[in-house]
């Protein structure tokens, strides 16, 4: 049809002869009374050829446009037919895992509006958290290679970030309830501490790609890897501060070693030193020993240890630490499994660790090496997991006393597993055991009962007062 559109017509070769008289007037001609019929006639032959020629075109047009529609609705057709013969096949086989994901994902993919724009390994990915949540076991979790790895480098005490150790809180901003992470420590040369951050201030929010988004909208450990990256990077967090301030701040991220234990010397009495353990990470015992033997080269010999807001940490770290107070062979705890027998039981041992463990070795000579200092453990309810295998260890063993509130209560245990899922690795953490102590009851769900019960008063520290108190009376 184009070629005959690009060639003229009978009718357009007679009108152009027409008028091809040199003076504009018709060439000669012998006049006829039918001429003007006759030109008349050639006139309506042109119209009707162009009409008859759209006519053609138009219906060439939809001719090729329900061809082409037939052949597309015939191909869907068959696309929709041999999704639902795979969706038919897989409901009809077995109810395994991966053929329900691989039904789900036939079914979204055939009938989803969205379905060219799905990001299937963030699908999975968000499948598999969704799946280990629901399993019941609430200390389960799904990590993906990078938030494992931010994992470990916690664990190592070694992190890329602001330089703060937090705990996670709830409070009240202009009426409505906010996750923060409310700031328990800052860290020397961080850019925390120049940009003036305080310990007591609420990490509310943080930018990720240019957006605010909330602790509570990100979720615990997303929240936390937003605030984390890399160094020499910037973050810009949102703060609250209890005093109604709130505001916005920019920081550069720095490597930087944290600190799980601290020491000073008390305030109410000088020879009474406390040692705050935050956490029990691949360095506190080294850190511990560093800080427990500091305070005793100054003549400090009396200790409060403030296990007050610890959550907890590494077998093989508290395992160390209670070996500098046990001697050899001393049960630290037993691992029961799900029948109730005993899977495996921790001693206080002379042991050699290598690589990221190194620091969590015990030779022989420091077994039991702190077992006579005169001392009172401070513990409250966030006090948990091998915090409190640190607390029911000295109380079981008569070695302190234990000073503050019931503790939390988590006497389970959890082991983290890699995953390979085709091209990717996640990694699935589980509560593998439950623990029980030298008295041989399991505190989980319930927690330790201390010595002497003191609540935590906002105004001043009647906890650690009546610790150090305990400590300064004995002398009298």
């Amino acid at each position: 049809m184009e070629a005959e559109n690009q060639n003229p017509t009978p009718q357009d070769e007679t009108s152009q002869n027409l008028s091809e008289s040199a003076d504009g007037k018709p060439m000669d001609e012998p006049t006829v009374p039918n001429a003007h019929v006759q030109t008349r006639g050639k006139m309506l032959s042109l119209r009707q050829a162009i009409f008859f020629a759209c006519l053609l075109l138009a219906a060439a047009i939809l001719l090729t446009y329900t061809l082409t529609a037939g052949l597309m609705r015939k191909a869907y057709t068959q696309k929709l037919l041999e999704q639902q013969a795979v969706i038919d096949r897989i409901e009809a086989s077995t109810s395994e895992a991966a053929d329900n994901m691989q039904l789900l994902e036939t079914i979204i993919g055939a009938y989803s509006y969205y379905a060219d724009a799905l990001d299937g390994e963030a699908m999975l990915e968000a499948a598999f958290k969704a799946y280990v949540e629901a399993s019941g076991d609430r200390y389960a979790q799904y990590y993906n290679e990078q938030e494992y790895l931010e994992l470990l480098r916690s664990n190592n005490a070694e992190l890329c970030g602001i330089g703060v150790g937090v705990v996670q809180k709830s409070f009240q901003m202009q009426g409505q309830n906010y996750l923060s992470f409310q700031i328990t420590e800052i860290y020397e040369g961080s850019t925390a501490l120049t940009a003036g951050l305080q310990v007591g201030d609420h990490i509310y929010a943080v930018y990720v790609d240019g957006v605010c988004k909330t602790v509570s909208e990100l979720d615990y450990l997303p929240a936390m890897n937003s605030i984390r990256g890399e160094e020499n990077t910037e973050v810009k967090i949102a703060v609250y501060r209890e005093n109604g301030a709130f505001f916005e701040v920019e920081l550069t991220r720095l490597k930087f070693e944290t600190k799980s234990v601290h020491a000073s010397v008390s305030e109410l009495d000088p020879e009474v030193g406390i040692v705050s353990i935050s956490s029990f990470d691949l360095k506190t015992p080294s850190q511990f020993k560093q800080a427990v033997d500091g305070l005793r080269a100054s003549g400090i010999r009396k200790f409060v240890f403030d296990l007050r807001k610890n959550p907890g940490g590494d077998l093989r770290s508290i395992k160390a630490v209670m070996s500098y107070f046990l001697q050899d062979g001393d049960l630290i705890l037993q691992a029961i499994d799900r029948n109730g027998a005993v899977a495996a039981s921790y001693v206080a041992e002379a042991i050699t660790h290598e690589g990221d463990y190194a620091e969590c070795s015990v030779s022989a000579e420091e077994l039991g090496m702190y077992a006579d200092l005169d001392k009172v453990v401070l513990c409250d309810g966030n006090t948990a997991s091998a915090a409190e295998v640190f607390v029911a260890t000295m109380q079981d063993y008569g070695l302190a006393e234990v000073v503050g509130t019931q503790t939390f209560g988590k006497g389970v245990m959890q082991a983290t597993k890699r995953v390979p899922f085709g091209n990717m690795v996640g990694y699935i953490k589980l509560t593998t055991y439950a623990y029980q102590t030298k008295r041989g009851v399991s505190y989980h769900g319930e927690g330790i009962t201390p010595d002497v019960f003191v609540e935590k008063s906002e105004a001043e520290d009647e906890q650690l007062k009546t610790a150090v108190g305990l400590l300064s009376a004995a002398d009298q």
